[in-house]
């Protein structure tokens, strides 16, 4: 409110004719001052996942690791992709969760073949884990399982095989070699692989003759362009 304040003028002397009284004070018509409040600061903060979003990010396949890589070489000896794919092995051998159910955090594997009908086929995977302990405890399950696989069919071509440990090839952190054999259509199958933990990753390589026993330089030397070495 604005209030409008009224003075009496003094005199300067006894002499001086009396002061004239001042008007009664009047009293303005009140003003209203317009206020306009700033507007809330800009938030940066997305708005929360709907349940659609949610199931979709919870259901979504962890990055590839090392994909570019796995499939932009081919190992020598081996000019057909076969597959590549980011989506980690359910299991080591049917009925028995891979790696003890330490689920990795990124995956990558890659299929090659030196003749898409006969073979060998070779497999190249990447697993990367939250943590070095559990990948080094995820590696020592693995062991575990496929010693005590026994004789299974392998589900994606009937083959009725076994696991033993094979020879360690002695790389990284730990290492494991595998030895399996199976028959399929009446043809024997040799596969040797090797595991090996660095870090927070398991790199796994392996090869599938038949006929003939694995050669087994040609599965170390594809492993070891994947480790860098």
């Amino acid at each position: 409110m604005v209030l409008a304040l009224s003075a009496a003028a003094c005199g300067g002397d006894d002499d001086s004719p009396p002061a004239t009284e001042a008007a009664a004070p009047t009293t303005a018509a009140p003003t209203t001052v317009a206020t306009t409040e700033a507007p809330p600061p800009p938030t940066t903060e997305a708005p929360p996942p709907t349940t659609t979003e949610a199931a979709a990010e919870a259901n979504a396949l962890p990055p590839a690791v090392e994909g570019a890589l796995l499939e932009g070489q081919t190992p020598e000896g081996f000019d057909t992709l076969q597959t590549a794919t980011n989506i980690p092995r359910a299991e080591t051998c049917p009925g028995t969760p891979a790696y003890g159910g330490i689920v990795p955090v990124a995956y990558s594997e890659s299929i090659w073949a030196a003749d898409p009908l006969t073979g060998p086929f070779l497999d190249v995977s990447i697993s990367r884990f939250e943590s070095p302990d559990a990948a080094s405890q995820a590696f020592n399950n693995y062991i575990v399982e496929v010693i005590a696989c026994g004789e299974f069919p392998e589900p994606s071509t009937g083959a009725v095989g076994a696991f033993v440990e094979g020879e360690d090839p002695g790389l990284g952190d730990e290492s494991f070699g595998t030895d399996y054999t199976a028959t399929f259509q009446g043809l024997p199958v040799n596969r040797y692989g090797v595991l090996v933990r660095i870090g927070d990753s398991i790199y796994s390589s392996g090869a599938t003759y038949v006929f003939v026993d694995p050669d087994k330089a040609t599965i170390l030397a594809a492993l070891n362009t994947f480790l860098g070495q």
